[in-house]
């Protein structure tokens, strides 16, 4: 009888249960949680827009570069054509075309040219003074000295 008896089956059947440990989470950790979240987030975000803007000016520093070393190369061409138009109107072709249709002038002939001989001694001869006083003497001593010099 005891095999149909069911209430002692049951309490042979089933074990016993141990109690099951849980961790009590206070309310201040799980309140922690979704702030931690938020800053790092915003800190991420933070991080991602200086990122970007840094990106930004890199860029526009990168035309500005662009722009003026276009600019440096336009006047350097701008230059060299100056340059090359400026030798040739020196040239001496264009000084004879210009002395010969603006100013009248004309090329220098064989029976324009003349060779004058001269002589090579002194041409003339300055007397002596000897009634000159010592202020006449110092003076044409100073004179001589500018004359030397060029002046």
């Amino acid at each position: 009888m005891s095999l149909f008896d069911t209430s002692k089956r049951k309490e042979q059947q089933t074990p016993e249960k141990k109690p099951e440990l849980k961790v009590a989470t206070s309310s201040v950790a799980k309140s922690g949680r979704p702030v931690a979240v938020a800053v790092i987030g915003a800190v991420f975000l933070a991080v991602f827009v200086m990122f970007l803007y840094s990106k930004a000016a890199l860029s526009e520093v990168n035309l500005k570069i662009s722009n003026e070393t276009q600019a440096l190369s336009d006047a350097q061409s701008i230059n060299t054509a100056l340059s090359n138009q400026l030798s040739g109107s020196v040239s001496l072709e264009n000084v004879e075309q210009y002395a010969v249709s603006e100013l009248g002038m004309q090329k220098v002939s064989a029976s324009q040219e003349r060779y004058v001989e001269m002589n090579t001694g002194n041409m003339t001869e300055t007397a002596k003074n000897d009634n000159d006083n010592i202020f006449v003497t110092v003076q044409d001593w100073f004179n001589g000295i500018l004359e030397y010099l060029g002046f």
